[in-house]
């Protein structure tokens, strides 16, 4: 049985931030909508520029760390530097402004996003790396629904629309904390480890609103020299992956416009971040029990028939409160679905992957995931704006279902 170690008290140093990612995450869209007037098309450009912007920052702050041979620094400034942006935010006049500054929020916040499992594996011995990940994990997901849950309290509290201003300084308030908890709990790594080494089985995904990986060792573009069940997997992930966002970046807004109150908003996320940390527990073993690629075949086919089935039960529910309960029920499952896409899926790379280019393979599966997010946020807007939901889900089922028959071409299990 494990137990406790002294060393592994810098996690708690996450646990802040991961409350305040946790409010903030689902307050976007509503802050967008009911404070700024914005609509999906608005939410669409903040998807697309905040998930650039992180796309970037990756790239230049893993670089940087790995130059300088420096870790702690590097999370003291992703922890200030997302503190800072969430005090501008809850001051926001305006969509333009908003954006500006969720785009600065993932350029210089992602700063921490690469370096906690580089420092787990750099503070701990290898046999342990999978428990310790695994713990890390599981606090990270305890914070964020905490974070929610926080939400969903302080806004049925109060009716007032400055509500939601007051949860971006909150959210000030502790990233504020993790900054300083890491200042004092965080240990400087004496070694560093060679990524190219890190296989992707190590890592749990979990699924976070604009679908980042919350632990991102490799990010580049590795592509030719694959081999060729290999790149059905990436091809197929990564229209899967536009496909999932078509759905979730339209999703937030049309409760909004089904007139949602906050505190059930925040309880429809809620739902998602449970399903989806419970699951996690167990997911592992029931892919490596019945096959990854079966799992994942299943969890993507049910969300193929869960997307246009929203339209269906919006038009036939005619009772608010039933509806909003059904809603939190699909939202809960699709949180669900995605523990065994997302093993599935990562395993399968892993796993047909050469020893010495598991690395770069991975960097590329993150890669193609990311642009996955922001190719789905471009169409959502444009879609949305000229169909309507209703097309937009079937176009998210299908987009999905294209997505899902080259990854099914692949020969390994």
């Amino acid at each position: 049985m494990q137990i406790q170690t002294k060393g592994d008290r810098w996690f708690l140093s996450y646990f802040p931030v991961n409350t305040a990612g946790g409010l903030s995450s689902p307050l976007a869209p509503l802050f967008i909508t009911e404070i700024l007037g914005g609509g999906v098309i608005d939410y669409s450009l903040f998807t697309i520029f905040s998930s650039i912007a992180t796309i970037i920052g990756l790239f230049l702050w893993g670089y940087l760390s790995d130059r300088l041979g420096r870790r702690k620094i590097f999370v003291i400034i992703g922890f200030i530097s997302l503190a800072v942006t969430s005090l501008l935010l809850s001051f926001s006049f305006s969509v333009l402004y908003f954006i500006s500054i969720s785009f600065l929020s993932g350029l210089f916040g992602s700063a921490a996003s690469p370096i906690a499992s580089v420092l787990i594996m750099e503070l701990t011995d290898r046999k342990d790396w999978v428990y310790k990940i695994s713990k890390f994990s599981q606090y990270s997901s305890y914070g964020q629904i905490v974070g929610v849950i926080f939400a969903a309290v302080f806004t049925g509290y109060s009716y007032d629309m400055r509500t939601l201003r007051y949860l971006y300084i909150a959210a000030f308030l502790f990233y504020v904390i993790s900054a300083v908890m890491s200042y004092i709990l965080i240990p400087e790594p004496k070694g560093n480890i060679k990524r190219d080494e890190i296989d992707l089985r190590t890592f749990r995904v979990f699924e976070k609103i604009r679908y980042f990986p919350s632990h991102i060792l490799h990010f580049n573009l590795h592509f030719r020299n694959l081999d060729a069940d290999l790149k059905k997997i990436l091809v197929g992930f990564f229209i899967m992956m536009t496909g999932f966002q078509l759905f979730f970046v339209a999703f937030p807004i049309l409760l909004k416009n089904l007139g949602v109150n906050n505190t059930v908003f925040f309880l429809i996320y809620l739902g998602n971040y449970v399903f989806a940390a419970i699951t996690f527990n167990f997911s592992g073993g029931l892919n490596a029990k019945f096959g990854n690629k079966r799992m994942t075949f299943l969890s993507v086919m049910a969300r193929i028939f869960i997307f246009p089935s929203v339209i269906l039960i919006i038009s036939l529910i005619q009772s608010r409160p039933l509806l909003f309960i059904l809603l939190l029920l699909i939202y809960s499952i699709l949180g669900a679905l995605w523990s065994f896409i997302s093993v599935g899926t990562a395993t399968l790379v892993s796993n047909l992957s050469k020893p010495e280019e598991r690395g770069r393979v991975s960097g590329t599966y993150n890669a193609v995931q990311s642009f996955g997010v922001v190719v789905g946020s471009v169409a959502t807007g444009i879609i949305v704006s000229k169909a309507g939901y209703d097309i937009n889900f079937i176009i998210a089922s299908t987009v999905t279902a294209i997505g899902l028959f080259i990854f099914m071409g692949i020969k390994g299990r």
